[in-house]
């Protein structure tokens, strides 16, 4: 049985029909079941609405990726783009404009509301409170959708309770910007920090592993403190997710190139592997999934390839072209294995697989550039969107030590990677950042951080590692001497930032991330200068991004 049928048939065998209103959410009364007359006190109840909230969840995957990556510095439009998204390109998005649309959203949460409010936590079992993980994983994709919800649109109306009823959904809201939702969604995730994920779901074959369909809470609740500026409290949240989860970075995923008598002659895309939703198992750690026969449709291969409505900038491209690739201090090379044909296939590249798809050659004097990051992330049963991945956790671990005045340890993230190796080289993390006493967050000297220490085919690497081989052996990529603490922090950070591009670039996430560093350097012009860059009308654009609130999508 598929994904969808299993998801619909729990639906109706709950009548878990559920979404919202009041000029934002629309409810099916006819298939909602009020709480008089329902609670979840068996784990198929709980199975069934958890499937709920993932079926809504499906809605949240294209508009994720576009709206943020369409906004940031990495992608643009091209002549074949929809309206829509020359609009949220342009900055000039209506409400009726599909990406928009908040419904779906609150969808999600008011789904995730049904099951915290009626799921019976005190049931216990083998001395285990068993409904307990898919409380905790309820509040996480809540607290996840609520934060997206406040990163695009600005203001959101916050409510915990389940609108079953008219009367529910025309009681007055609470609005909350993002400076008030965060330390709300904070103490509501607190209490549930150390509650790991639940069982594996009855999805089906098409599901490798539907714990992956689910928000790890300890992700969830670092990239709160990172927003709110609370960054060892970040720090740590991701740490605990490294240590528990047994999450490196390992050579796996490091693509190389082969060299011969100083040469360079062929290369190996290992990295690639990580966007094919069947393979990469070990680096996924969050997806948004469904159904490829049913449900939400699969889009994003149409929109960056099949019919190449967005497509990288030159910024983008330019980033990568200018990184080098480290072999040994006499043999280097221009250009990081995990940009062209790696995040993007060359004008070539694209220009055959035009051929093979369209039957026909390319239009001339055409510039067929194409993101490839998406193509794999679908199967004949089931496609995927990439929420939380290893690289991504580590580079947000990057930045929140980085901010709480170890940029020497965010560099190691880059460069080196993090292990006992490393925090025992005071070349690397120099004992200033290690003194007085060794923080809890740092402490990568245990046996889980090094499991490979003496293997000779896997090692933990930096990140910038991943594209750009033995870069932990450069002397040229390091930390310039800089007279202040202040000014390393801001140069790491801008390595961070980079990098983020590198790693990250075209998954959801440069928008928010440029938005993240300008509020937290209370600079607008950080955001306005690097995504007006890419504009013809750069001046306009630059202007228009100085306000904080052209930041944000209207609310449809």
């Amino acid at each position: 049985m598929n994904l969808f049928s299993k998801i619909f048939i729990g639906l109706m065998g709950t009548g878990l029909l559920l979404s919202s209103c009041d000029n934002v959410l629309d409810v099916d009364y006819d298939n909602v079941l009020l709480e008089k007359d329902y609670q979840m006190d068996s784990p198929n109840d709980t199975i069934y609405s958890m499937m709920g909230i993932l079926s809504e969840l499906e809605s949240l995957g294209e508009r994720y990726v576009v709206l943020g990556e369409l906004r940031g510095d990495l992608l643009e439009i091209t002549e074949n783009a929809s309206t829509s998204l020359k609009d949220i390109y342009n900055f000039s998005v209506q409400a009726d404009n599909p990406y928009a649309n908040v419904r779906d959203y609150y969808g999600v949460i008011n789904r995730c509301n049904f099951l915290i409010h009626n799921i019976d936590t005190a049931i216990v079992s083998r001395g285990q409170k068993v409904m307990y993980k898919e409380f905790a994983a309820a509040k996480a994709i809540r607290a996840w959708t609520y934060l997206q919800l406040a990163l695009n649109h600005g203001l959101v109306k916050y409510y915990e309770q389940p609108l079953t009823s008219i009367q529910d959904a025309e009681k007055d809201m609470e609005e909350l910007g993002p400076d008030a939702l965060l330390p709300r969604l904070i103490a509501d995730l607190e209490p549930v920090r150390d509650i790991p994920l639940p069982g594996e779901l009855p999805l089906g074959d098409d599901v490798d592993d539907s714990r992956q369909l689910l928000f790890p809470v300890q992700f969830v609740l670092g990239d709160l403190y990172l927003y709110n500026q609370e960054y060892e409290k970040a720090a740590q949240a991701y740490y605990d997710l490294m240590w528990s989860q047994g999450y490196l970075s390992t050579s796996i995923y490091q693509s190389e190139w082969s060299v011969t008598n100083g040469e360079f002659t062929s290369y190996y895309l290992y990295w690639t592997s990580i966007f094919n939703v069947g393979v990469s198992r070990s680096e996924h750690i969050s997806l948004i999934g469904g159904s490829s026969e049913f449900g939400t449709p699969y889009r994003l291969d149409s929109l960056f390839f099949l019919n190449r409505e967005i497509a990288p900038t030159q910024v983008a491209v330019e980033n990568w072209a200018a990184q080098v690739y480290f072999h040994n201090s006499t043999v280097v090379k221009e250009g990081d294995l995990r940009g062209e044909n790696g995040s993007y296939y060359s004008a070539e590249m694209t220009a055959m697989y035009y051929n093979m798809f369209f039957g026909s050659d390319a239009p001339e004097n055409t510039d067929l550039i194409a993101v490839r990051k998406h193509r794999n992330m679908y199967t004949d049963e089931f496609w995927g969107v990439q929420i939380y991945r290893i690289g991504l956790l580590y580079l947000r671990y990057a930045e929140a030590v980085n901010r709480a005045g170890k940029p020497n340890l965010a560099f190691a993230v880059l460069k080196n990677g993090l292990t006992a190796n490393t925090l025992a080289n005071d070349e690397i993390v120099p004992l200033h950042e290690k003194t007085p006493a060794l923080a809890p967050w740092m402490d990568f000297t245990g046996p889980r951080f090094n499991i490979y220490a003496t293997s000779n085919n896997i090692d933990v690497i930096g990140i910038h590692g991943r594209g750009n081989g033995s870069i932990h052996l450069s002397e040229d990529f390091r930390i310039p001497s800089l007279p202040t603490l202040q000014d390393s922090i801001l140069y790491v950070e801008d390595k961070i930032v980079e990098e983020l591009a590198l790693e990250t670039a075209f998954e959801g996430n440069r928008f928010h991330d440029l938005m993240r560093v300008a509020k937290r350097r209370n600079n607008p012009g950080y955001l306005a200068a690097k995504v007006a860059e890419k504009h013809d009308n750069r001046a306009a654009i630059e202007a228009l991004l100085m306000q904080e609130s052209n930041w944000y999508l209207p609310i449809k």
